[in-house]
């Protein structure tokens, strides 16, 4: 393979597994805000010591419906990835290590690496974050480079 479609693919590489997460997410966001009683995931939280059950409810609900919903659409996808991964760390080392790796944390473990690889990765071609902000990384190239060259000529 040559080296253009070798970086072409990479940069392809993020798409299907930032959709595919990105579904996921909004998944159990939606059921989290819209469907399960109020009280279901603060009960369990606070069950695990987990101090304000409440406002970790929500913003847990809130991030896997909005996060999901960014994530689709591809727009900061690092750091909301990053945010996935800490959940999903919890997940596995706090709620879920003791029933062992099948039947129990393998999904979580999964998905923790697939959000660890979209923090390394980024959005990918067509992501919101790269016609954004790449675009702004190519504006202050060019003007610095440009900036070199009247320099040099004076």
């Amino acid at each position: 393979m040559s080296p253009s479609l070798v970086h072409r693919l990479a940069t392809l590489a993020p798409i299907p597994l930032r959709i595919i997460l990105g579904i996921i997410m909004v998944a159990h966001g939606h059921q989290k805000v819209f469907e399960q009683p109020k009280d279901q995931l603060p009960g369990a939280l606070e069950s695990m010591g987990v101090p304000a059950p409440e406002r970790v409810a929500r913003f847990v609900s809130g991030l896997e419906f909005f996060g999901g919903l960014a994530l689709l659409a591809g727009i900061f996808t690092r750091p909301i990835a990053l945010l996935f991964a800490g959940q999903f760390l919890f997940i596995v080392f706090r709620m879920k290590w003791t029933k062992g790796l099948v039947p129990g944390y393998e999904y979580d473990l999964a998905l923790l690496g697939g959000f660890l690889s979209l923090a390394l990765l980024g959005g990918g071609s067509g992501s919101l974050d790269e016609l954004l902000f790449e675009q702004r990384q190519e504006r202050k190239a060019t003007r610095g480079w440009r900036l070199t060259i009247a320099r040099k000529a004076q």
